[in-house]
C-alpha cells in the first residue's frame, strides 16, 4: 500500500543549523578549540545557566552571531562566578562566537540542498525551541522560503516536548498526523511527542545531549541530514 505522505516536519537546532550536534556539543568544540581548560561537567553548568539566563535578553532582530555572542558571554559570566575560568575577554568570545557560526553557515549550506531537493513533494514546517527570534535567523540564513509553516517556541509560550506544539504546526500545514513525517536531534523533544500524535519519525542521531535507554517511537535512525532525501523516497 502506497504510504500518502505530503508533509514534514524539522526541528532546527541541532537538526537543520548542526546536523545532529546538541547545541552543548557545538559550544564545546569551541572550548577545546581554544583550549578552555574546564572540566566538562562544569561546561554543561555553564551551558544550562546561560540557556536560562538569555531568555529575558535576546531579542526578536538578534542574528546568528548576535545569539551566539550572548550564549557565550553568559557561559563564561557562570564559569567566572564560580572561580572556574578567568582569562574570559571580548576578543576570546568573539573568536569562540566566528568559530561556531563558521561552522553553522557551511552546515546550512548543504541543509538548503536538502530541502532544495524533497520542497516540490512535500509541504515543510519548522518547530523550534528557540528564543524569539528564529524569523530572524531564517531570514538571515535564507531559509525562510522553504517553509509554509514555523514555529518559535519563546513566540507561542509552548515549548517541545508538549505535543500542542505539533499540533499546532499540523493545523497551520494543514495535515494529519498519518500524512507527517517529523525530523529531528532530540528523542525526547522531536520523537517521542510526534510518534505519541501518530506521525512517522526520523531520529537525528547525533551529538546529543543525553543518550536514550528505549528508543523505540524512533522509526527510522539517521547520522546526517543528508539522508533524507533517500529516506523520505524510500517512504513514498
Amino acid at each position: 500500500m502506497k504510504n500518502n505522505f505530503t508533509t514534514i516536519i524539522f526541528d532546527y537546532g541541532g537538526t537543520l543549523d548542526t546536523d545532529g550536534v546538541h547545541w552543548s556539543e557545538k559550544f564545546w568544540e569551541s572550548y577545546q578549540k581554544f583550549n578552555i581548560k574546564v572540566e566538562k561537567k562544569e561546561f554543561r553548568n555553564a551551558f544550562v545557566y546561560s540557556e536560562r539566563k538569555i531568555v529575558n535578553i535576546i531579542k526578536p532582530d538578534f542574528k546568528l552571531k548576535s545569539t551566539y555572542e550572548t550564549q557565550l558571554k553568559y557561559q563564561m559570566e557562570y564559569l567566572e562566578n564560580e572561580g572556574l575560568y578567568s582569562k574570559s575577554n571580548i576578543e576570546l568570545v568573539e573568536d569562540m562566537t566566528n568559530f561556531c557560526l563558521t561552522a553553522v553557515l557551511n552546515n546550512i549550506n548543504f541543509t538548503k540542498k536538502v530541502l532544495s531537493s524533497i520542497i516540490k513533494e512535500f509541504n515543510l514546517g519548522l518547530i523550534s525551541n528557540y528564543y524569539g527570534n528564529l524569523e530572524t535567523v531564517l531570514n538571515e540564513t535564507d531559509l525562510r522560503k522553504y517553509f509554509k509553516s514555523f514555529i518559535d517556541s519563546a513566540v507561542t509560550g509552548i515549548r517541545k516536548p508538549d505535543k500542542s506544539i505539533f499540533e499546532l504546526s499540523l493545523k497551520e500545514l494543514n495535515t494529519k498526523p498519518n500524512h507527517t513525517i517529523v525530523v529531528g536531534d532530540s528523542y525526547g523533544n522531536d520523537i517521542i511527542p510526534a510518534k505519541e500524535l501518530g506521525c512517522t519519525t526520523v531520529w537525528l542521531e547525533g551529538k546529543g545531549w543525553n543518550i536514550p535507554i528505549d528508543t523505540s517511537s524512533a522509526d527510522i535512525k539517521i547520522k546526517s541530514i543528508k539522508e533524507i532525501p533517500f529516506i523520505v523516497k524510500n517512504l513514498l
